[in-house]
């Protein structure tokens, strides 16, 4: 049974051009920013108004056989989501509606036009919730699609492809430069969580790629630093926010060395997960935890990188301060961090070996005297002594 009497069903059918007419002429002119669409967009909108109101009508004359009202966008090409917002696309429903609102209840006898306004009403509802459906599909399968890309970029950076990598990450959205570090943690983690993970990294850092894998996270952060404090170097600044973003995962999470650019960026991926995979062999580290502070667990492991790393991190910068300190490191880690036996051992006064271990921990950055810098630093020599005997 119809809602309405054939006759005003009639009238409504005549005044449909009508309506939609004045319909799109509120668009335009309730709307600058419409103004501003290509042509495209444009046309694709005018459809879909067309469209909205035929379907209305419709509707009001066969409800038995009414199309669903989530069928009005399929004349609009998925890409005009990326075009116009659901605030937009919301606002221009209700232009619509305002429109049909008071223009289709005057077609009909007086008795009618309540229930007219009620059907115009319920459909526009209906448009609205059909209208946010669209929008959550297509930021679904953005979202997959995005996930992909960056995954894609993590990728061609553990490969070491710096050209590539920074191809990639670009394709992914990074479009800034300055420093960037990698995090790496042990974190089973939901759609959800990865949602916000995402949202939150995005607020702290200009630029960011999230990948999951499996019970792995991976995060790679770079640009600007949202809360970067006055006179604080952009390095310090987004290892901080590294800090921060690997204390909210909850697990294991292995913070890698700050490198200049996204095109480095492997290098720290790479140390961030030869960290994380050594990461046992350190039961007291603090979580999370920089790849440089694992390195003695990580070359027991293997990890190539760790030996380019400890020589270049604290190898070299002993080396370069001659060979009294080196030799008076080497040899008091040599004889279990006895002062007085490393005096005897080096023809030195106790006092001397004290200010050469206190100057090397000035320098280099590691105190002999602390165990787990000692370790660092007997790993060290032991590196170059190998090198230097491999060389001979």
């Amino acid at each position: 049974m119809n809602e309405l009497s054939p006759p005003a069903v009639a009238a409504l059918r005549r005044a449909q051009d009508t309506i939609i007419e004045h319909c799109i002429d509120r668009i335009s002119s309730a709307h600058p920013w419409y103004r501003t669409l290509p042509e495209a967009p444009r046309r694709q909108i005018e459809k879909v108004a067309r469209l909205g109101v035929t379907m209305f009508v419709d509707m009001v004359e066969n409800p038995q056989t009414a199309v669903a009202p989530s069928q009005i966008f399929s004349v609009a090409p998925a890409a005009l989501t990326g075009t116009i917002t659901l605030e937009q696309t919301l606002a221009l429903v209700r232009s619509v509606l305002d429109v049909v609102v008071e223009e289709a209840p005057q077609t009909v006898p007086e008795d009618m036009r309540d229930r007219v306004t009620i059907l115009v009403l319920t459909f526009g509802r209906d448009v609205g919730f059909a209208a946010a459906e669209v929008y959550a599909r297509a930021a679904e399968a953005r979202g997959a699609w995005d996930a992909r890309l960056e995954s894609v970029a993590v990728d061609a950076m553990l490969h070491d492809s710096p050209e590539d990598a920074a191809t990639r990450a670009g394709s992914a959205g990074w479009s800034g430069s300055g420093p960037v570090v990698a995090v790496a943690a042990r974190a089973v983690l939901d759609a959800l969580a990865v949602s916000r993970l995402r949202h939150h990294c995005r607020q702290v850092a200009s630029d960011c790629l999230v990948s999951v894998r499996g019970e792995s996270v991976i995060i790679i952060l770079g640009g600007s630093v949202s809360s970067q404090g006055p006179g604080e170097a952009p390095e310090r600044a987004i290892d901080r926010v590294a800090g921060q973003v690997a204390e909210r995962l909850g697990g294991p999470a292995v913070i890698g060395p700050v490198v200049p650019g996204v095109a480095q960026a492997g290098r720290s991926l790479r140390s961030a997960l030869a960290g994380l995979h050594a990461r046992a062999g350190w039961a007291q580290a603090p979580n999370p935890v920089h790849a440089d502070d694992l390195l003695p667990a990580r070359l027991l492991n293997g990890d190539a990188l760790a030996v380019e790393q400890i020589s270049a991190l604290v190898g070299a910068p002993l080396h370069a301060m001659g060979e009294p300190f080196e030799e008076t490191v080497a040899t008091y880690l040599a004889l279990g961090g006895s002062l007085e036996a490393t005096a005897r051992a080096l023809f030195v006064h106790a006092n001397t070996v004290r200010y050469r271990l206190g100057r090397v921990a000035e320098q280099v950055g590691w105190d002999a005297t602390d165990a787990r810098d000692g370790l660092m630093l007997h790993m060290a020599v032991i590196v170059a002594r190998l090198a230097a005997g491999r060389e001979d």
